[in-house]
C-alpha cells in the first residue's frame, strides 16, 4: 500500500482529507514516498477494504515511517498518530508518538481484537492536535546498482522500452528486446521514439518466451517491470534457463503488491503458477483479464464484457501479483526443478519494487 501512488492516482480505496497531498522526504540518503498532513485536526486518510488484504490485515510493520515537519529550533512539535482498523461502529487503534525532524516507524493494530475480526475494516490514519505537518511514507524503488553491476558481457534486456537501463560498455554487449516496433510504442504511448533510432541502439523485435538468440550464448537477461505481465512465468524462465550459459544470471526488478495499486489483489499462488506450466501457453488468457477487472474494476456491472474487450485490444494488464512469500515460491521452484543453482533478494516491505539475481 504505497500512500503516494494511491493519492497521486486519485485511486479509488484512498479516500484523503482536504489537503493531503503526495510527497517525498530522504532520510539518510534514502528517498521515502509518502503524503503530507496539514496541521488540522480533520486531517487523515482512509484505506476503504484495508483487511481484505492479508499484508495490511496480518501485519504489524508494514514499512511506515511517521515524522512532523517543520524547521523548530527550540522545543520541537511532537504529536500523536493513530492507525486504526474500524469494522462499523467498532475500531482497534494503535497509537504512535512522533516529533519533528525524527523519523519513527508506524505500527499497525491487529484485526484480530476487533469483535468481528472477519468483518471487513476500513483502515484510518488520523493526527491527534499536530502542531505542524505530518509525513507518512515508505521507501521508494529498489535500488538497481548491484543488478546493473552484474550485467556483464553479452546479454539482452527485455520491454525496455525507449528508456534502457542496461547500456553498452567495455564489459557489456547487450541487446534490447521489444515486443513491438517503434512505429507502434508511439502510436501507443505517444513516446515519439523512431524505427532509426532503435536500429542504431540494436533494438530486435520478439517475445520474453521467443527471444532471438541461440541458446546457450547469454550471459545474462535483464528486465525491469515486466514479469508481473507475463502469464507462465515458470515456462518462460525455462526458456531464459536454455538461452543462458552455464552460471548466466536473469536479473529482474518486479513491482511488490504491498507497495502497489496491485495490493488490491490475491499475491499468486505456486499452485497458480505450476498449472499455467503445465498448460504449456505464453498467451494471456480471458480469464486472467477476467481476474483484473473484477479486482482492480469491481464496479462495472458486466465485469465479463469488460474483460472481453480488454482482451480484445491487448490491454495491458499485471498478470501475476507478487510479494515476499510468492517471489520466494516462484524462485525456489526454479532452482528445485527448473535447472538454476541459486537464487538471491533485494525486498523491502511497502517499496514501489524489489530486485532478483536468479543463476543458472
Amino acid at each position: 500500500m504505497h500512500l503516494h501512488d494511491l493519492l497521486d492516482k486519485k485511486n479509488r480505496n484512498l479516500v484523503a482529507s482536504e489537503g493531503v497531498e503526495p510527497a517525498r522526504q530522504t532520510v539518510d540518503g534514502e528517498l521515502l514516498l509518502g503524503v503530507v498532513l496539514p496541521a488540522k485536526k480533520t486531517s487523515g486518510i482512509v484505506l476503504k477494504g484495508a483487511s481484505e488484504h492479508p499484508h495490511l490485515a496480518g501485519m504489524e510493520d508494514v514499512g511506515f515511517l511517521a515524522t512532523l515537519l517543520g524547521d523548530s529550533v527550540i522545543g520541537r512539535a511532537t504529536a500523536q498518530i493513530n492507525v486504526s482498523f474500524v469494522a462499523g461502529p467498532h475500531r482497534v487503534t494503535r497509537s504512535t508518538s512522533v516529533t519533528e525532524k525524527i523519523y519513527s516507524r508506524l505500527l499497525l493494530p491487529s484485526v484480530l481484537d476487533l469483535p468481528d475480526p472477519f468483518a471487513v475494516a476500513d483502515l484510518v490514519i488520523n493526527v491527534d492536535n499536530p502542531s505542524a505537518k505530518a509525513f507518512i511514507g515508505s521507501s521508494g524503488r529498489t535500488p538497481r546498482e548491484a543488478l546493473y553491476r552484474m550485467a556483464t558481457g553479452v546479454g539482452i534486456e527485455i520491454g525496455p522500452g525507449p528508456r534502457p537501463q542496461i547500456r553498452n560498455g567495455p564489459h557489456t554487449k547487450v541487446t534490447y528486446v521489444e515486443e513491438m516496433p517503434a512505429e507502434a510504442w508511439t502510436a501507443l504511448y505517444n513516446s515519439g521514439v523512431s524505427r532509426e533510432a532503435w536500429e542504431q541502439q540494436g533494438y530486435r523485435i520478439g517475445k520474453a518466451h521467443e527471444l532471438p538468440v541461440e541458446d546457450g550464448t547469454l550471459d545474462f537477461i535483464f528486465s525491469s517491470h515486466v514479469l508481473e505481465h507475463l502469464y507462465n512465468p515458470l515456462g518462460h524462465f525455462a526458456h531464459w534457463k536454455r538461452k543462458l550459459k552455464p552460471g548466466g544470471l536473469v536479473l529482474g526488478v518486479v513491482p511488490l503488491a504491498d507497495g502497489t495499486k496491485d495490493f488490491v489483489l490475491p499475491p499468486t499462488s505456486i499452485t497458480e503458477l505450476i498449472e499455467e506450466q503445465q498448460e504449456d501457453s505464453f498467451a494471456v488468457p480471458l480469464k486472467a483479464y477476467e481476474h483484473w477487472v473484477r479486482h482492480h474494476q469491481p464496479h462495472h456491472k458486466d465485469i465479463k464484457a469488460v474483460a472481453a474487450k480488454f482482451y480484445e485490444d491487448k490491454f495491458s494488464i499485471h498478470v501475476h501479483v507478487y510479494d515476499y512469500v510468492t517471489i520466494n515460491n516462484l524462485l525456489r521452484r526454479c532452482v528445485s526443478d527448473g535447472g538454476f543453482s541459486a537464487y538471491r533478494l533485494l525486498f523491502k516491505r511497502n517499496a514501489k519494487d524489489f530486485a532478483f539475481a536468479l543463476k543458472a
